[in-house]
């Protein structure tokens, strides 16, 4: 998912940890706002740094999940070189049930996959 700032629905539960699989692209992208929303009406705001896919910065909370020796281009070639996924972990609040979470507003930063754990 290219994040535009979406809120992307959870199954209701109580977790403490949120891990995204994610990736930079067209540099890094720092200082980047997750939020965490709550099905109290509350939520928690998490601010990440996300290296590109071909240049690890790493990052506070940030580590090398993937590493692909290539990467397809729409028409089906492919381009060699190195081009990394990472994993993110940001502990949330244990206490209470997570409803959804909202993702950064930069196309820039690529969601992969999003994993709540309890």
């Amino acid at each position: 998912i290219s994040s535009h700032g979406q809120l992307v629905t959870l199954s209701k539960g109580k977790y403490s940890t949120l891990e995204l699989l994610a990736t930079a692209v067209n540099g890094p992208q720092t200082a980047q706002t997750i939020s965490v929303n709550y099905s109290d009406g509350t939520s928690a705001e998490f601010t990440q740094s996300f290296s590109d896919w071909t240049n690890p910065q790493n990052y506070s909370g940030e580590l090398e999940a993937i590493a692909s020796s290539y990467r397809n281009f729409e028409d089906g070639t492919k381009q060699p070189g190195v081009f990394n996924l990472y994993a993110y972990q940001l502990v949330i609040d244990v206490t209470r049930t997570v409803q959804s979470i909202t993702l950064p507003n930069n196309p820039n930063v690529i969601v992969l996959a999003a994993t709540l754990v309890p």
